[in-house]
This record gives structure tokens, C-alpha cells and sequence, in this order.
């Protein structure tokens, strides 16, 4: 062993989840060789660098189990419409117009992360608002739960759309009461639009991916899901990996439309190593909480509405029959309780058909549950992915679509741990915020901004919050006995905080700051000075 090379790493709290609390650990090259005192540690590996971070708290590193990178790469190049940014609909439309100010004739003119309750009142951007405001580009601009947008005129032309379109199946298209198209986009009409948008250049994707990944590890992120990987995002992640810039650990979910190209070439689960992997294949059943597109059993609030099957139910069944065969993993979108048990149904007829124990096949968001999907889910040995911060970050617009009452079975952490359901956590950024604390704070208190309880009776305690993010995403991915805990054999990735995210009280939880964020042993963050 080459003990100039070992590191030593210690501080007042050492939470290493694994039931112990040593003061310190060791890591030779991007592995935890070692735990105990820094005077054993010393006498074990003389030489070794010590890391004293004194009075903080190390944590392991926080892993989102799904979320957008590759997306975020290309958003991060487009109009910022993110609710803390822009909270009128002038203010919007200003942007809007001074960016295609600086766009070349013709060219495409897009918003990201556009909140239609927080920044335009509740009424969605029309058609021809954005018509006046930009006249002589085409314009997309996507709401924050990206499962719809909404085209100027000259954005539905370009994207091929008329009066006369059909959207196709698992899509709508949004009109006004005389009929006419409205711009607004839904589900499987989103990918004609995103066909007739010209992709950045590599380069400048690349540069928006190295935002993304120093926003992340000043969150205290060392590993994401990326939930969706298309070609363009799959040879951006290759490109970043082979140039040495991926400093995030990341697991694909490849998307469903590759999936004949990856039989093709025998690519599976589990293929790559532990900073780029294959995780497994993502489709989605309905729409998003948020956008208030789900598919439920019951109708939204006040409505007659059950929301968008984005899938069809033949082609989902299709879809989880062969990536089950395929011997992947199904990690496939649904939110709504209906959808859950169209998921399930599918799942239940795979492994009946070709039994393979321990799949961890994933259910992505798993939001609006009840006793017996609880019950189905267990049985199936299924991974649920629940979003993280929703109740703090969207509570506002949650009553609205789904009433108080259901709330009690949303983003179901307590009653999805209780029945033995592993559980990970999740952002779903640039659909949620990607703050890790803040997902704690609501999963402990489920406490809207203004301080209502939505779903009280769903709160966990913070040492279960930080496992959601910790153990529960590791496992989510396979990777359960190389992250998740500071133990030997697991990879050094951690967090320094100034104070005990299990001490504070909950309320406090998004005052905590992250001071460094370590990846491999390697620091990739610090407050004083990013690395």
C-alpha cells in the first residue's frame, strides 16, 4: 500500500451511516480503506495527509437519483424563467424580447423553467402574447414540469403543426374555445417540438454542462440520475467523460426511444463504471404533478379531468416485457395512481412470464398511492423514486389539482417506508429545485413556503430524509456497496456542513451550508474558493 498516497479525513461529526460514529476515516486513491481515530489512522498509514475540518459535520455525499443533467446543459443556455427569477408576466415577455434581440433572424427563441402559477398569475402564456412580443422568431417555452410549453405562431409552424394537426398518441394539443390552437404543447407533442429545435454546438453544451455539475457539488451533490438520455445528451456525457470534465458520478436512464439500438448491441444494466453507467431504460406513463397532467382514479379538483396517458397501455406493456427480458432495468415515469397500476399491471405480467428476483425495477416519481399499490409494490420488489421537495417548492398549486384530502397519499415517504419499500431521493431539477437541504426540510415538516402542512401525516424524521439521499439513491442505482456510506471499500465522496443536518431543529435545515463537497477524495467544491 502506498501510504503517501492515503489520505486522512476528520471532524467533530462524522455521520458514515453505517450505525457507528468514528471521528475519521482513511481513503487510498477514491476508496475508504479504514474508520476509527486519527491516532490509529496515523500509526496505520504514516504520512498520510490529515483533512481536519474541525468543528463541521461530514455527511456522505448526497446522490439525486433523478434528475436532468444532460437537459440542464442545453437549459442552462436558454432564457432563464426559473419563479424566483420572474415573478410577472411583463417581466417574462422582457426577457423573452431581449433575447431575441440578440438572436440571428429566424432563429429559435426559448424559455426554460416557466411557472405559470408563480409568474403569470395562474393564466398560462397564450400564443399570440407571445406573438406580440416576439414577432419575428419562433418561440418555445417550456413550463417548469417540461410535460408541456407553449409555440408562438412561427414556433407551432416550424414544429409542423396547423389547425388541422392530430397530436399523436399520448399528446394533446392546447386550444382556445373557438377552436384554434392556443400554443400550448402536451406530453408526445413535445417531441415534434424538440425535433424542430437545432441542437447547440457540443462545445457549448459542454459548457453548460460544466455549470451545471459546479452548481450541483455546491449543493453537496456527488452523484445524479440523469432520467432521460437521448443521443445528443448520451454523446455530450461520453464527450465530458473522455475529456476528464465529468466530475459528477452519473447514472444513465437511457430513453425509450433507443431501445431497439441498445438490443441491437447487447448494452444493459449496469455497463460503465463508477462515474458513467448505464442505470436503465426510461418511458413514462402519464404526465407530470406539477403541470397538473397526471393520470388519476379519481378527477382533479373541481374538475372532470383524469390527466394525460402519455403511453399507451399496449406499447407500456411492450416496453417492460422487453427491457425485463432484456435483463435491464424498467425505471418508467408515473405519478398518478391510475398510472402506477397500469406500471405495475405490466411489471406483474413480466416477471410472471420471466420471473427475474431482485430486478429493482423503478417507479419514477410514484406519487398519489394507496394501501394496495403500497401492497403491489412491496410484493414486486420495486424501487419508489418520489419527488423530494414538491410539498415546500410546488404546495401552493398541490391543493388546487388533487384537494387536501389526497395530499395525504402524495410523495408518500412514511407509509412507502413503512411498508418496506426501498425509497430514494429525488429532485427531478429542473422540475423541482435541486437543493438537497431544502428536499429535507419538506420531507420532515411537509411544509408548503407559506407554512401550511400538506400531508402531515407523510413526515419522516431527518436521519430518514438524509437516507433517501444517501443509501436509499444508492441502492435506486445498484451502487449500494459503493456509495451511500463512509465505510472501507466505499467510495470517498462526502460533504462538509457547518452544522448537524440531524441535530438542528427541521425548520433550520435549509440554513446549513455546505462548505466543500468532495468526489472520489478529490475536492470539487469549497465555499472559499470553487475547486
Amino acid at each position: 500500500m502506498a501510504s503517501g498516497s492515503t489520505q486522512i479525513f476528520t471532524a467533530s461529526t462524522v455521520h458514515t451511516l453505517t450505525g457507528e460514529t468514528p471521528p475519521a476515516f482513511a481513503a487510498l486513491g477514491e476508496l475508504i480503506v479504514a474508520t476509527g481515530t486519527v491516532g490509529r489512522l496515523r500509526e496505520a498509514f504514516p504520512g498520510a495527509a490529515v483533512h481536519d475540518f474541525g468543528e463541521r459535520v461530514v455527511v456522505p455525499g448526497f446522490n439525486d437519483a433523478h434528475q436532468h443533467p444532460s437537459m440542464m446543459a442545453e437549459q442552462l443556455l436558454d432564457v432563464d424563467l426559473s419563479p424566483e427569477l420572474v415573478g410577472s408576466r411583463e417581466r417574462l415577455l422582457a426577457l423573452l424580447r431581449e433575447r431575441a434581440e440578440a438572436t440571428t433572424a429566424g432563429g429559435w427563441v426559448l424559455g426554460s423553467r416557466y411557472d405559470h402559477t408563480k409568474s403569470t398569475g395562474g393564466v398560462v402564456l397564450t400564443r399570440d402574447e407571445l406573438d406580440r412580443a416576439v414577432p419575428g422568431h419562433p418561440v418555445f417555452v417550456r413550463q417548469i414540469g417540461m410535460h408541456w410549453g407553449v409555440l408562438n405562431s412561427a414556433g407551432l409552424a416550424a414544429a409542423g403543426l396547423a389547425e388541422d394537426s392530430v397530436p399523436p398518441a399520448g399528446g394533446e394539443l392546447g386550444r382556445d374555445p373557438t377552436g384554434r390552437l392556443d400554443g400550448a404543447v402536451y406530453e408526445r407533442v413535445m417531441h415534434l417540438v424538440d425535433e424542430a429545435i437545432p441542437p447547440h454546438p457540443l462545445a457549448a453544451r459542454r459548457d453548460g454542462l460544466r455549470r451545471y455539475q459546479r452548481m450541483m457539488h455546491a449543493a453537496g451533490i456527488t452523484s445524479v440520475g440523469d432520467a432521460l438520455v437521448l443521443p445528443r445528451g448520451l454523446a455530450l456525457l461520453q464527450e465530458a467523460y473522455a475529456l476528464g470534465e465529468l466530475s459528477l458520478r452519473v447514472n444513465m436512464l437511457l430513453g425509450f426511444p433507443m431501445l431497439d439500438d441498445l438490443k441491437a448491441l447487447g448494452l444493459r444494466t449496469g455497463l460503465g463504471d463508477t462515474q458513467l453507467r448505464i442505470g436503465g431504460i426510461k418511458a413514462f406513463v402519464d404526465g407530470a404533478i406539477a403541470g397538473g397532467t397526471c393520470l388519476l382514479e379519481e378527477p382533479y379538483e373541481g374538475g372532470c379531468s383524469h390527466g394525460i396517458q402519455a403511453m399507451p397501455t399496449e406499447e407500456l406493456n411492450e416496453f417492460v416485457r422487453r427491457v425485463h427480458n432484456a435483463g435491464s432495468t424498467v425505471c418508467v415515469h408515473a405519478n398518478g395512481d391510475r398510472a402506477i397500476r397500469l406500471l405495475l399491471d405490466a411489471v406483474e405480467a413480466a416477471q410472471g412470464a420471466n420471473p427475474r428476483p431482485g430486478a429493482r425495477h423503478r417507479i419514477e416519481h410514484c406519487t398519489v398511492v394507496d394501501a394496495e399499490i403500497l401492497k403491489r409494490i412491496r410484493a414486486l420488489e420495486m424501487v419508489a423514486v418520489p419527488f423530494g421537495s414538491y410539498v415546500a417548492f410546488h404546495g401552493e398549486k398541490l391543493p388546487g389539482y388533487y384537494g387536501t384530502d389526497r395530499l395525504g397519499r402524495m410523495f408518500a415517504h412514511r407509509d412507502l417506508l413503512d411498508t418496506g419499500v426501498p425509497v430514494a431521493g429525488s429532485s427531478d431539477f429542473p422540475c423541482g429545485p435541486y437543493e438537497v437541504l431544502l428536499a429535507l426540510r419538506s420531507c420532515v415538516t411537509r411544509r408548503a413556503a407559506d407554512g401550511t402542512e400538506l400531508g402531515g401525516n407523510q413526515r419522516i424524521s431527518a436521519t430518514e430524509a438524509l437516507e433517501l439521499y444517501t443509501t436509499g439513491s444508492a441502492y435506486a442505482s445498484g451502487e449500494e456497496h459503493l456509495k451511500g456510506r463512509l465505510a472501507p471499500g466505499m467510495l470517498a465522496d462526502f460533504v462538509v456542513l457547518d452544522r448537524d443536518p440531524l441535530a438542528v431543529p427541521a425548520a433550520e435545515l435549509t440554513d446549513l451550508a455546505v462548505t466543500q463537497t468532495w468526489v472520489g477524495a478529490q475536492p470539487v467544491w469549497s465555499a472559499d474558493a470553487t475547486t
